[in-house]
């Protein structure tokens, strides 16, 4: 859905837009739950890790998805050659995914503790999933699974 777009100045603006978004919150977010002084000298790294979390992060989730989804259908295709009854819940596994790949570099990026990164990467995607509910335009941007 990511790269479906077929105006690219269209894509462009909505790739700024949500990257600002994810900005303003994962900086709120580092802010609340480090400290004022860790946001103001990691903001180029938090405004990279937006950018990742917005354009990267859903293409690998959708690759990954791509494979579990194959292994969840033939799982479930077994389970429907016994009694009919076969369905792929790992269809439903891409948050939990984005989640633990947008916690790991957090850390990594921003340079905060397992703890902080934890609670961090989990206020983003809780104030994220806010906003989808009130824009849901930008779900349609930045899907994943």
């Amino acid at each position: 859905m990511l790269l479906q777009m077929g105006d690219p100045l269209f894509f462009i603006l909505w790739l700024i837009l949500a990257t600002v978004i994810v900005f303003l919150i994962m900086l709120i977010s580092v802010r609340v739950v480090v400290s004022k002084t860790k946001a103001s000298d990691k903001k180029f790294l938090i405004l990279l890790l937006a950018f990742v979390s917005v354009l990267l992060l859903p293409i690998i989730v959708n690759a990954i998805m791509l494979v579990l989804n194959l292994i969840g259908g033939a799982i479930a295709s077994l389970r429907d050659l016994i009694d009919g009854g076969g369905q792929n819940f790992l269809a439903n596994f891409a948050p939990i995914i984005f989640f633990l790949l947008l916690l790991a570099i957090t850390k990594w990026l921003v340079d905060i503790s397992w703890e902080h990164a934890l609670w961090v990467s989990l206020l983003t995607l809780f104030i994220l999933y806010i906003i989808y509910s009130l824009v849901p335009e930008l779900y349609t941007f930045v899907q994943f699974g």
